[in-house]
C-alpha cells in the first residue's frame, strides 16, 4: 500500500488548501480528486501553466518539457504539478489566488465576424457567439478548435473583459501550420469553430501604485493589448505603462494606433532584430530596452512579459537586476504550435 503524504497550497491571495497524495500520484491528479482543480493545460508537462514552487518537502519532478520549466528553475525549485509525485509531505507556493480556480472552464460555439491581416505575418481574428460570453482576466487565454480541420491551438483574448460580447485574437501565420494555412487559404467570415477556456494564470494584478513595465515579443502583443483596454477603463486615472514591443522585421510590427491613443499614460517602445533603410527605430532585441532610467521605481514595478522563452528568460535577468522584484514579475512564454 502507497504511503500518503500530506500536500498544502498556498495560493497568491494567502488561502490554502490541503489533501492528501500517494507516492504514485500526481499533484494534479491528487488536488483533482480531492475536488481541486489546478491550473493547466496539456497536463503533458510540455506548457508549464501548472508551475508551482516547492517551498518543503521533496518529490520526482517527472517528465517535463525544457521550455515548461529550464534548469535554472527546476533548481530554484520550481516543479509541474501535472507532471510531479511527491516523496514526502510537501508545500506548494502557487502564482495565483486560489479565487482563479472557482471559474468554470467552458466550451462555446462560435462564429468568425471578421479577418483582417494586420502585419506581414498577422491575422487579427474577432468571433462572435449565441452562447454566453466566457468571462476571463485580461492576459487569459482560450483553445481554439476549427472542426476536421484544426486541432486545438491556444490564443491570448486581445480585447477587454468588459467586452467580451466579441472576442479579438491576433494569430502569427507560419509557413507551415493547421491554423496559419486554414486562416490564408480557407476561413472565411460565418466559419464556425469551438473556443474552450478560459486559461492560464497570466493575468493583470491590481495595480499598485508603481508602474507598469509590458514586455512583448510578436504576438505576445495580444494579452498587452487586452490588459491596457482593462486598465483604460477602471476608475480613476489609468497607472503609467512602459511597452516595450519587439519582432524579427518591422513589417511583422502591428497595434501602433490602438496603443497611441492612450497617450501619455503608455511610453511605447519598438525595436525590431532585422531593420532596414525603411526603419527608423531601434535595433536589436527587446529585451535591450531594458536600461537603467527606463522605470521610474523599480521597487514599485509590475511587469508582464509575454513572448518567445529565450525573450521571457533574458527580461526576467535584466528586471531583477534593475531591482524589481521577482515575485512582481508575471509571464507567459509564448509557443507556437509547429504543425
Amino acid at each position: 500500500m502507497s504511503n500518503k503524504y500530506n500536500i498544502t497550497c498556498v495560493f497568491e491571495d494567502g488561502a490554502t488548501s490541503h489533501f492528501q497524495s500517494s507516492a504514485i500520484d500526481t499533484i494534479y491528479s491528487a488536488a483533482l480528486r480531492s475536488g481541486l482543480t489546478l491550473e493547466t493545460d496539456c497536463r503533458e508537462g510540455a506548457c508549464g501553466v501548472c508551475k508551482a514552487h516547492l517551498s518543503d518537502g521533496q518529490c520526482d519532478i517527472g517528465d517535463v518539457s525544457d521550455e515548461a520549466l529550464t534548469d535554472d528553475e527546476q533548481e530554484e525549485g520550481f516543479l509541474l504539478a501535472c507532471q510531479a509525485r511527491p516523496r514526502s509531505d510537501m508545500v506548494l507556493e502557487f502564482g495565483y489566488p486560489l479565487s482563479l480556480l472557482k471559474k468554470e472552464v467552458t466550451t462555446i460555439e462560435a462564429r468568425v465576424a471578421a479577418l483582417e491581416p494586420v502585419a506581414d505575418n498577422v491575422m487579427r481574428v474577432v468571433l462572435e457567439s449565441d452562447a454566453a460570453p466566457l468571462p476571463f482576466l485580461a492576459g487569459q487565454y482560450v483553445n481554439m478548435t476549427v472542426p476536421g480541420a484544426v486541432p486545438g491551438r491556444s490564443y491570448s483574448f486581445a480585447n477587454s473583459p468588459a467586452d467580451n460580447s466579441r472576442m479579438e485574437f491576433f494569430v502569427r501565420l507560419l509557413e507551415q501550420g493547421a491554423m496559419s494555412n486554414w486562416l490564408r487559404d480557407g476561413a472565411k467570415v460565418g466559419d464556425t469553430l469551438s473556443v474552450q477556456g478560459p486559461y492560464g494564470q497570466f493575468f493583470l494584478r491590481p495595480a499598485r501604485a508603481g508602474q507598469i513595465v509590458m514586455i512583448a515579443g510578436g504576438t505576445g502583443l495580444a494579452p498587452m493589448l487586452s490588459m491596457l483596454e482593462h486598465l483604460s477603463q477602471q476608475d480613476g486615472p489609468m497607472p503609467k505603462v512602459v511597452l516595450l514591443y519587439g519582432a524579427n522585421f518591422a513589417g511583422e510590427l502591428f497595434g501602433d494606433e490602438r496603443i497611441r491613443q492612450y497617450g501619455d499614460q503608455v511610453s511605447l517602445h519598438q525595436v525590431v532584430v532585422n531593420g532596414d533603410d525603411a526603419w527608423q527605430g531601434a535595433t536589436g532585441f527587446v529585451t535591450d530596452l531594458l536600461k537603467d532610467g527606463l522605470l521610474d521605481d523599480a521597487a514599485a514595478t509590475d511587469a508582464y512579459l509575454c513572448g518567445p522563452p529565450p525573450m521571457i528568460d533574458a527580461a526576467r535577468e535584466k528586471l531583477a537586476a534593475l531591482g524589481v522584484p521577482t515575485a512582481r514579475i508575471f509571464a507567459e512564454k509564448f509557443l507556437p504550435s509547429d504543425h
